[in-house]
């Protein structure tokens, strides 16, 4: 929804481009904008950094800080990934960014390589932002897959379940849902293995993250509304 609304429905708010329906896969508006194609993902980044500047920000590590950092990850990996995607694929919305530009070879070859670079970049940044907390003490490294390996799983799962209610095409649950749930998000996967090699393993063990139900049932709850009301589509006046 940071893609789709505060993205692409801001963009279309300061153009004047009519959104028809919102859905977990797409914006559909009356006419085609390469700023609007573009603020999806501008979104995103922008909304990663700033999750990731809050994170940075926090004293100890908890439930709340957890969600800032897989918050401030997936946002980065979604908005730089999409650039490459595009730009290997010719499909999706920097793609029609490009649209029309000539050498359409170059402009896809550019825009693929600059995924490539900011992509690589930002598995880097989460990485590094939880380094200090595991040289701190506030986090083990042995605890790292715990962290990131069920998450990706579940947004991934997540991410499929929704699309496949869409009414626009079923197409839409490999090309939105598993591109972004599993694709983009596989730069998650090499966090572990970057945060042990720039670490050292500590006598003493942090104390694990804690369950909280709290985080569960809200959790569970937009996961409803995420697949139930936003998966079909929301038709919009």
């Amino acid at each position: 929804m940071v893609h789709e609304v505060l993205g692409h429905g801001l963009a279309c708010l300061l153009t004047g481009v009519r959104a028809l329906s919102l859905s977990t896969v797409a914006l559909q508006t009356g006419t085609s904008n390469r700023f609007v194609a573009a603020a999806g993902s501008i979104a995103n980044v922008v909304a990663g950094l700033l999750a990731m500047w809050l994170f940075r920000r926090g004293k100890t590590f908890g439930a709340a800080r957890y969600f800032l950092w897989l918050f401030a990850g997936l946002n980065l990996l979604n908005g730089t990934g999409y650039l490459l995607f595009s730009g290997v694929l010719d499909f999706g919305d920097w793609a029609l960014v490009i649209a029309g530009l000539e050498p359409h070879w170059a402009w896809r070859l550019v825009m693929a390589a600059a995924g490539a670079v900011l992509y690589v970049g930002a598995i880097k940044l989460i990485a590094a932002s939880a380094i200090p907390l595991v040289r701190g003490g506030a986090m083990d490294r042995r605890e790292m897959p715990r962290l990131v390996f069920p998450a990706y799983v579940a947004g991934g799962l997540l991410l499929v379940a929704a699309p496949a209610l869409n009414r626009v095409s079923l197409s839409l649950v490999l090309t939105s849902g598993v591109s972004s749930g599993f694709g983009a998000m596989a730069g998650l996967v090499r966090v572990p293995s970057l945060i042990e090699r720039r670490t050292k393993e500590s006598v003493s063990m942090a104390a694990p993250l804690q369950f909280n139900l709290g985080w569960i049932i809200a959790g569970f709850m937009v996961a409803v509304a995420f697949v139930a009301v936003l998966g079909p589509g929301v038709r919009l006046p």
